[in-house]
C-alpha cells in the first residue's frame, strides 16, 4: 500500500537517512524502534513530506513519484491519505478538543459542517474524550491531549496513520490510556506506522518491527519472531538493554 525506496536525507551535510527501503501493507501495524538519533522520526517526516527527502521514491496506491520532485499538488493528495500524530500533540491551544477535530475536516478538507460535527462526535467518543469535547488543551492532561490528537488524525479516514513517539512526552500512568486507544485501532485493522520506545507495544500489538540505527535498517521481521529470535548482534544488544520484564 505504502512503500518508499532508497530514501536519503541529510541536514547541514550530515547524513541522517542512508538509503532506507520501507514498506507497509494495508492493515499492518509496523513499529519502528531504535536508539535516539537513528533517523526514525526523520523517516516518518519524509514519508509525510513534513521534510523533503534528498533522494528516493514513494509509492502510495496509484501514486509513484521521485520524492525530491513531488509537486505541491501531489503532496496535498498524498497527505490527504495520511494521518500524523505528533509527540508533542500539536493541538491548537485556542480551540476546544471538538474544534481541534473539526478544524481539519472543515478548513483543510472543505467538509460540510454538519457532516464534520457527526464525525468529530464519533471519533472523540472512540478515544474516550466525549465528556471533555468542550475543554481546551490547557485544561486536559497530556494523555487526554494525545487522545484528542489521535481523534483528529483518524477523523478524515486516512489510509495510514503515522505516530511519532506518541507516548514519550507522557508519564507512565498516562501512557497506558494512549496505548489502549492505539491497541483498539490496531484491533480494528487500522494501518499504522509507529515510532516508539514502548517495547511491550511493539512486541504485543505490532505485526512487524523495524529496527533502525545510524540511518539504516539493521533488521526487520514479524513481531513475534523479531523479539524471540533476533538475528543481528546489534539488535540483540538493543533489546537486552531496553526490554523490561
Amino acid at each position: 500500500m505504502l512503500e518508499v525506496k532508497n530514501i536519503h536525507k541529510s541536514f547541514a551535510g550530515v547524513p541522517v537517512l542512508k538509503g532506507i527501503d520501507f514498506k507497509v501493507e494495508k492493515g499492518e501495524v509496523v513499529a519502528i524502534i531504535g536508539p535516539s538519533g537513528s533517523g526514525k522520526t526523520t523517516l516518518l517526516r519524509c514519508i509525510s513530506f513534513l521534510e523533503k527527502a534528498d533522494d528516493g521514491r514513494i509509492i502510495f496506491d496509484e501514486y509513484e513519484h521521485e520524492m525530491k520532485n513531488v509537486s505541491r499538488h501531489d503532496i496535498k493528495k498524498l497527505r490527504m491519505q495520511m494521518g500524523f500524530v505528533f509527540q508533542s500533540f500539536n493541538l491548537f491551544r485556542n480551540m476546544t478538543a471538538f474544534q481541534n477535530v473539526m478544524e481539519g475536516l472543515t478548513t483543510a478538507r472543505g467538509m460540510e459542517k454538519e457532516k464534520a460535527k457527526k464525525i468529530a462526535d464519533a471519533v472523540l467518543e472512540k478515544v474516550g474524550m466525549s465528556e471533555r469535547a468542550d475543554y481546551y488543551p490547557d485544561e486536559l492532561s497530556g494523555g487526554q491531549q494525545q487522545r484528542v490528537a489521535i481523534a483528529r488524525a483518524i477523523a478524515p479516514g486516512p489510509q495510514v496513520i503515522l505516530f511519532d513517539e506518541p507516548t514519550s512526552a507522557l508519564d507512565p500512568e498516562l501512557t497506558g490510556e494512549v496505548l489502549d486507544v492505539m491497541k483498539k485501532l490496531a484491533s480494528e485493522g487500522t494501518t499504522m506506522v509507529v515510532v516508539t520506545h514502548e517495547m511491550s507495544f511493539a512486541r504485543e500489538v505490532a505485526s512487524r518491527v523495524v529496527f533502525m540505527e545510524g540511518g539504516v535498517v539493521v533488521e526487520e521481521g514479524k513481531s513475534k519472531e523479531f523479539f524471540a529470535n533476533p538475528k543481528e548482534e546489534r539488535t540483540k544488544q538493543f533489546l537486552k538493554r531496553t526490554m523490561r520484564n
